[in-house]
Parts: C-alpha cells; structure tokens; sequence
C-alpha cells in the first residue's frame, strides 16, 4: 500500500472523518472565543471551514467514485 492508496482512501471517505471533525472543531471555536483566547477560536474556525469546504467538494463533484476519479485524472 503506497501513499496514493491511503490518500484515495481519505479522499473517498471525506465525510465519515470531516463532518465529526468539523462539528467538533467548531465546538471547540466556541469555547475558546468564550474563554477569550481569539488566537485559538481563529485556528478551530479556519479547521471548521476546511472540513466544511472538503464536505461540499465532495458533494459537488459527485461522491466517493467520482471524486477519486477526478483526483487521479488531475495528478496523474
């Protein structure tokens, strides 16, 4: 297994791990902008924007074949 394989794989399955990490990044965002530490809040919003961009993508191209697809007719 090379590094291309565990890279469609993670790209395959974008939303089993975005959509809880992003969930819980914004949670977190939360809580640290309560508690003040902007600094903090900013790098969870800016991860919660990443997962939410990668969710939409995903669904915008066309799901789990078709992403893979697109992603080695691109780099290849």
């Amino acid at each position: 297994m090379n590094y291309l394989d565990i890279l469609l794989f993670i790209l395959k399955y974008i939303p089993f791990w975005a959509v809880p990490f992003g969930l819980m990044s914004a949670n977190f965002g939360y809580l640290y902008w309560l508690k003040d530490y902007k600094e903090m809040a900013y790098v969870w919003a800016v991860l919660t924007l990443f997962c939410l961009t990668l969710t939409a993508l995903y669904f915008v191209i066309g799901g789990p074949d078709q992403i893979v697809q697109t992603f080695t007719h691109v780099f290849k």
